[in-house]
């Protein structure tokens, strides 16, 4: 911890990641009901399906356009940009137009992302990775966790024409700190990426098999919280400003409390893969039980998904601790496969809302139900990995 804390760039890289987070999160589990005011269910699982498959696209390019502009540069223009996006789904009443600046935003949040993590991973030392990791990953859920409370504030107070342009705002200060002091940083070297490849290589060798697809299970379980837990709990009586103002809070608590103190038992006392597959399990059981359960009290779901998301804690941090001990920084196309678990399991997720969207009409807790299916299916990938210590 202390060598973190003397990494001036790293805590810099720190500072963004909150003021990112607080951006990404406020209108996050808002959005797939905004949206839904505009197009119809199948609808809005196209337009999540189709943001992520341009995103994907543009993954594929990544490396080609951010050697050109360089990083300080492109995440710049990424952030002028994206508060642009935010302003324009802000002050159009244009469902043609919500769609297109959805998908934009979409796109230019992800890509912000992968520039963070290609900070936080030019400033890490191999020997610190699990704790340098989980230390990011609860200042991003600090962020994810405190941004409902805003967002619902918001909705109650005025509207989501002002929750997108607070939204908007957020970005200001990121730009500031990101100014004054990524200007000047030594650019990594940067290789072309090559997901195809990515994927051979992967498929053969259980190690990062298992790692990917346990990655690709929990950004699946966000992707199913973000759009259909919304639409879920409101079918049940559950307001979406209780929602985002008093249960999502709380659920998300084991996000910010459990990914350092993991991270650090990964590099220093257990193995990665136990963790991991616990952290599985209860993500399947608690998945089965929003199947099942369908009261309308706000207690018992804030008991469900604190739950949930121990296990999305436990899964999230171990399979990016054990990926990136296992690959090296270099290897671009390794890192943005990974990078982009989000996006694949979006691509998934929509899909599958798209084949089953005239059952989800009456019946939104069908996906639960398929993804409680997805994480047994991939239990078996990770289980014959072996740990790094």
């Amino acid at each position: 911890m202390h060598a973190i804390v003397r990494n001036k760039l790293l805590i810099v890289t720190y500072m963004l990641t909150i003021l990112y987070a607080l951006h990404y999160g406020i209108p996050l589990y808002a959005t797939s009901t905004y949206l839904h005011q505009f197009f119809a269910s199948s609808w809005v699982n196209g337009l999540y399906m189709l943001a992520s498959i341009v995103a994907l696209i543009a993954a594929i390019y990544f490396s080609k356009y951010i050697k050109r502009f360089h990083t300080y540069t492109f995440t710049f223009g990424l952030v002028i940009l994206e508060m642009l996006a935010m302003l324009a789904m802000a002050t159009t009443n244009s469902a043609i137009f919500i769609g297109i600046f959805f998908v934009v935003h979409f796109l230019l949040q992800s890509l912000l992302y992968v520039c963070l993590n290609i900070f936080v991973e030019s400033f890490s030392h191999h020997a610190e990775t699990g704790s340098i990791r989980g230390l990011f990953l609860v200042i991003l859920n600090m962020g994810i966790l405190v941004s409902p409370v805003i967002g619902g504030a918001l909705l109650k107070i005025g509207s989501f024409e002002i929750l997108y342009i607070v939204t908007s705002l957020t970005l200001i200060p990121f730009l500031y700190f990101l100014h004054k002091y990524l200007s000047h940083i030594k650019e990594p070297a940067y290789h072309s990426v090559d997901l195809f490849w990515a994927i051979r290589q992967v498929s053969r060798n259980t190690n990062l098999k298992g790692a990917l697809i346990a990655m690709f299970i929990v950004q699946s379980f966000y992707a199913v919280m973000i759009i259909y837990s919304p639409i879920y709990l409101v079918t049940l009586g559950i307001p979406l400003t209780t929602y985002l103002s008093f249960i999502l809070p709380l659920a998300l608590v084991p996000l910010v409390l459990l990914p350092y103190e993991v991270g650090v038992l990964a590099d220093t006392k257990y193995g990665e893969k136990e963790i991991m597959i616990t952290g599985l399990c209860i993500l399947a059981i608690t998945a089965f039980m929003c199947v099942i359960i369908t009261s309308n009290d706000p207690r018992v779901w804030i008991g469900i998904l604190v739950v949930s998301r121990i296990g999305a804690a436990l899964v999230e941090t171990m399979a990016y601790t054990y990926f990136f001990k296992k690959i090296k920084s270099t290897d671009s196309s390794l890192n943005a496969l990974f990078n982009n678990a989000g996006i694949f399991a979006t691509i998934f997720i929509g899909a599958v809302g798209i084949l089953i969207s005239p059952f989800l009409i009456d019946r939104p807790q069908l996906m639960f139900l398929v993804l409680g299916g997805v994480i047994l299916w991939g239990i078996s990938y990770v289980l014959p990995i072996k740990d790094t210590r």
